[in-house]
C-alpha cells in the first residue's frame, strides 16, 4: 500500500503545531526573563527572575527530553544501576497534588528508581488531568513481575483510543477538549518501562474511565 502524501503532510504540520505551542511558552518566558535581567538593578528583583529563568529552563529541557524519550531515543534513558524499589512506595512519594489519590498494595521491581519515579509520575499527571477522582494506585507482585495499576474514574474510552493511547503524540477526545499538552506522557512511560524490561499498557475501567499498568520485574 502506497503512502499517501496529504495524510504524512497532515500529520506533520499537526506535529509541529502542537510541538511548537508547547515550546514556544518556556522559550517566549526565558526570553522575556533574560532581556528583563540585562537591564535590572534592584538585587531583590534580580533574584527573582533568575529564579524565574532557571525554573523556565528546567521546565523547556524536560520538555525536550521527554519527547526524546517518547521518541525511543535511547540515550537520554536514566543511567544508574537497578535497585529493589517498592513502586507503591514511589507513587507515593512522587504525588505530590491534591489528596485525591489513595494507594494500596506492594509491588517490589528491580529497575532504576528513576525509571520507576519518571514513568510513575507520568502515569500519575495522565490520571489526575484527564480522568475523575478518586484515583487509585494498587500495586502487586506476582511471581516475576511487579504490577502498579493507576485507575482514574470518567466517562467510558473507546477502544479505538485505547489502542492509540500509548502512541507519541495521540490525544483522544476528552484529553483534547479538556487540557492542553502534546500527548506524550503514556509513550514515555512506556519506553522507560521498556528500557528496565517491563511495559505500559491500558484498558478500560469496569465502571468506565481508564486504568494505566506498569509492569516491571520482580526481584
Amino acid at each position: 500500500m502506497g503512502v499517501d502524501k496529504a495524510e504524512v503532510d497532515l500529520l506533520r504540520r499537526r506535529v509541529l503545531n502542537v510541538v511548537g505551542h508547547e515550546l514556544r511558552t518556556p522559550v517566549s518566558t526565558l526570553a522575556g526573563l533574560a532581556e528583563q535581567l540585562v537591564d535590572c538593578d534592584d538585587e531583590r528583583l534580580r533574584q527573582e527572575i533568575t529564579e524565574g529563568v532557571v525554573r523556565n529552563a528546567r521546565r523547556l529541557d524536560r520538555l525536550v527530553d521527554d519527547l526524546l524519550l517518547a521518541s525511543s531515543i535511547e540515550t537520554v534513558v536514566p543511567v544508574g544501576s537497578s535497585e529493589l524499589v517498592d513502586l507503591v512506595d514511589v507513587a507515593r512519594q512522587t504525588w505530590d497534588g491534591p489528596p485525591i489519590v489513595s494507594f494500596s498494595g506492594t509491588a517490589q521491581a528491580r529497575c532504576r528508581p528513576e525509571v520507576a519515579h519518571r514513568a510513575l509520575a507520568a502515569l500519575l499527571d495522565n490520571a489526575a488531568k484527564y480522568g475523575e477522582a478518586p484515583v487509585t494506585v494498587t500495586g502487586v507482585t506476582a511471581g516475576a513481575v511487579a504490577t502498579v495499576d493507576v485507575a482514574s474514574g470518567g466517562p467510558a474510552i473507546l477502544d479505538a483510543e485505547l489502542e492509540l493511547a500509548t502512541e507519541l503524540f495521540f490525544r483522544g477526545e476528552r484529553a483534547v477538549t479538556s487540557h492542553p499538552g502534546l500527548g506524550i506522557g503514556l509513550a514515555v512511560a512506556r519506553t522507560l518501562a521498556r528500557a528496565d524490561g517491563g511495559d505500559v499498557s491500558v484498558r478500560s475501567g469496569n465502571s468506565g474511565g481508564l486504568i494505566a499498568r506498569l509492569e516491571l520485574p520482580a526481584p
